[in-house]
């Protein structure tokens, strides 16, 4: 039973993985870019609630406004397209950047 459990949670774990790698990492490849982004919400929303709550708000209708990157950077390659992923599946893939990246993680 236990086994079943640990294998369960592992299959889960790794199908979130593999969903965040399918849908954020085919355009975000480079880690360093990924990092900036978290380092920059964290900056302006501090709390991981807000964090994510902000991150969710930019990626179902992403403007200037909303962004959190710098006005040059957005000139150069442009706002986001709006996400086409369903609430719940973004809010997963949220999650797992979040854990990756979060600055928190980074302390000892």
């Amino acid at each position: 039973m236990v086994k079943k459990i640990i294998l369960s949670i592992f299959c889960i774990a790794t199908l979130n993985a593999s969903s965040y790698e399918k849908n954020c990492l085919k355009c975000h490849v480079s880690d360093f870019k990924l990092s900036m982004f978290m380092q920059k919400y964290t900056i302006k929303y501090s709390s991981e609630k807000r964090v994510k709550d902000a991150m969710f708000s930019y990626l179902k209708n992403p403007t200037v406004e909303k962004s959190v990157l710098p006005f040059g950077y957005l000139k150069k390659f442009g706002v986001k397209e709006k996400s086409k992923l369903d609430d719940k599946v973004l809010r997963k893939m949220i999650d797992a950047y979040y854990e990756k990246h979060n600055i928190k993680s980074k302390i000892y």
